[in-house]
């Protein structure tokens, strides 16, 4: 995260800066979640990586499943039906409080509300958790509803 901010301010001084993780980091405080389930497409070298990272950040990842697809075109591909059905069995592990679906290229966002009314926990994604960063850091607290839990909330 650091390298890429300080990247990005080299020419642009000053500027609030987010990614992916940084905007999932800031969704966990938001939403009170230390206990994460994590779900991805990524190989099983790849998940290790991101528990290492995630719990050096304080976070516990309670659970962990992956699709195990190497190929980002193959990740894309993964039907809403198949993540969705994914999360509804992490949801029931032990100790988890809050999903994470991590990778750019799955479309979950618009399916965040009603997913997390069927599970009864809140649900983010790298997109969904980026956008709701990035409009807070803006300075733009809306709420929408469309949006889940996390889009009811400030930055924490």
């Amino acid at each position: 995260e650091e390298a890429v901010f300080a990247e990005i301010r080299k020419a642009r001084p000053g500027v609030a800066c987010t990614t992916p993780v940084t905007g999932a980091l800031a969704a966990f405080k938001a939403l009170g979640a230390k206990g994460i389930g994590l779900l991805t497409p990524y190989a099983p070298e790849i998940n290790q990586g991101l528990v290492t990272y995630f719990t050096g950040r304080g976070l516990d990842i309670a659970a962990v499943a992956t699709f195990d697809r190497r190929d980002d075109r193959e990740a894309a591909r993964i039907s809403l039906a198949s993540i969705q059905a994914a999360a509804e069995r992490m949801a029931a592990a032990p100790g988890v409080e809050a999903i994470f679906i991590s990778c750019t290229s799955l479309r979950v966002a618009e399916a965040v509300a009603e997913l997390e009314q069927r599970i009864g926990i809140p649900v983010t994604s790298s997109n969904h958790a980026m956008a709701w960063h990035c409009l807070r850091l803006a300075g733009i607290d809306d709420v929408v509803p469309s949006g889940g839990r996390l889009f009811a909330l400030p930055i924490a």
